[in-house]
This record gives C-alpha cells, structure tokens and sequence, in this order.
C-alpha cells in the first residue's frame, strides 16, 4: 500500500471508532429529552463554532471561490448525518449500521455517474446485487412473507446513500482542502437540522439544553466531531472511495459490542446472514477496485 493510501486507511480507521460509539451519547441525549435532529443541530453548532475560529479565518478565500461546490458538498453532509442519527437513536444499532452499509450498490453506480473515469463492468453491477440482496435477507419478515421496513430503516438506507455520494464526491473535489470540506459538513448539517426544527417547529427548551448533563455531551460531541471530521475528511482523497468501505466495516464491529454491552441489543440469524452479503459485496468491490488500479 502506497504512503498515501496508508495514511488514508488509518484515518479512515480511526473515523470508525468514533462513529461506531456515537449513537450511545446521541440516546443518552434523546433520554434527556434532546431528540436527534435537536442534538445534531446543537452539536454540529459545536463543531461549526470551532471551525469558524480555527479554520474559516485560514480559509476563507477558498470558501468564497468555490461555494456552490460546498454548498452541495454540505447539502449530502447534512442528509448523511441526519439521518443517520436517527437511524441509530430510533432502530437497532447494527441492524441500521448493516443497511447503513450498502454502500457497493451506491457507490458503484454514483462512480458510474460522477467520475467518468471509473470504467463500470459486470464485476461490479454483481457486486452492487450482492449488497442489495444482502439488504433484502435483513429487511424481509419471513412470518409474515413481507418487508419488516420501519422508519429507522428509511434512514439507514438514506444515511448509506449519503455516505457513498460522500465518498464519490470527496475524490471528485479532491482540489478542495480536507478543512474546508470538514468545515461545510458541520456548517450543513447544523444549518440543515436547525431548518427542519424551524420547519417542525420542535426546537430544543432552553432547560434541557442549560442541563449540566447533556451541555456536556452537546459540548462532547461536538468537539469529537470537529476531530474526527477532519481526520476522515483528511484520509478520504486519499484513497478510493471503494477501497474506503471495507475499512468502515470495523465500525460494525464497534457497534455491535457497544450496542451489545450498553443497549443489550443482539443481531438475529436474518440479520446475520444479510450483513455477511452486504459485507461480502464490500470486500469484493474493493479487491475488485484494487485489480483496476493495478492495470
């Protein structure tokens, strides 16, 4: 593996603990009356603040040159990490993280569609069928010969969807620096989640958010994902954003033994079966992506 890719994959490691983890303090937020737009409002604020004081007066310049680019850099931010907030504080957390992770099928066809240098092949249509079959086993109710799909399903599969659109587009605008794309996530997804707290009229009481406890988890939150942002934000360019999802997988693992121990959450045979496919389609599009770049 290349210096750059190395670095990439240890960033992009390093992103899986922290979004592994952080479903537990959005939940300890929701029990304290923070709902989860509510939280990722407050804390991507946290996060946009401290941008504003260490990165914009460094940036600004970038920002201004290239702001429709951001703007729908920050628009794919905001549906990605909404709504996987309400994905993992509303359903299971694995069962969300494996739908979360259909990634292949996204990814392949967003390639196709935005980097025209990437060549689609047969390879990879049976990769992305693959991942769609592995959602298929964990959304399908055998009893009752239909699909089991809640709402906390919806927006794993739309929080997937945003997260390979993510992936695409931080390769595509590789001429943009790593703190400026970190900057416009923060800056979206607050801007974003304040927008539809406005919309629904369900904006946060002045006493839950003065709470010792949960200030200190916006607070928390908010400075982990202004960390955290940047380092993933850092590794994504550099390396392939299908090669990148075999790495997130570890956030699987992570999820699972905290959603294990914290939450008494267990996965069920269905369940199982389908996140090996969704698991099998990523190792096979990324040893299959690592064939192309070879040739």
């Amino acid at each position: 593996m290349r210096n750059d890719a190395l670095i990439g994959f240890f960033c992009i490691l390093y992103g899986t603990f922290f979004w592994g983890l952080v479903w537990f303090p959005f939940r300890l937020l929701n029990f304290g009356g923070i709902e989860p737009i509510q939280g990722s409002a407050l804390s991507f604020l946290i996060a946009a603040i401290l941008a504003l004081l260490f990165i914009v007066p460094k940036h600004y310049s970038e920002i201004f040159q290239n702001y429709k680019t951001l703007c729908i850099y920050a628009s794919v931010g905001c549906l990605t990490n909404i709504t996987y907030v309400l994905a993992v504080v509303y359903g299971e957390v694995v069962r969300s993280m494996l739908l979360f992770f259909m990634s292949p099928a996204w990814t392949v066809v967003l390639c196709f569609l935005l980097l025209p240098g990437d060549k689609f092949s047969i390879k990879d249509s049976v990769v992305a069928l693959l991942s769609l079959l592995g959602g298929i086993v964990i959304l399908f109710d055998s009893s009752l010969f239909n699909f089991n799909f809640g709402v906390s399903d919806l927006y794993a599969l739309v929080a997937g969807i945003g997260f390979a659109w993510t992936n695409v587009l931080a390769r595509k605008y590789n001429h943009l620096s790593f703190q400026v794309k970190s900057f416009s996530i923060w800056f979206g997804v607050s801007l974003g989640a304040f927008f539809l707290l406005f919309i629904l009229k369900s904006f946060p009481s002045i006493a839950n958010i003065s709470n010792s406890y949960n200030l200190f988890l916006i607070l928390s939150i908010g400075s982990m994902l202004f960390i955290s942002t940047l380092i993933i934000q850092f590794g994504l360019p550099r390396i392939h954003p299908v090669l990148a999802s075999p790495i997130f997988l570890f956030e699987i693992i992570i999820a699972a033994f905290s959603s294990y121990f914290l939450a008494n959450e267990l996965l069920s045979i269905k369940d199982f079966i389908g996140g090996v496919l969704i698991i099998a389609a990523i190792f096979l599009s990324a040893r299959h992506q690592s064939h192309k770049d070879t040739l």
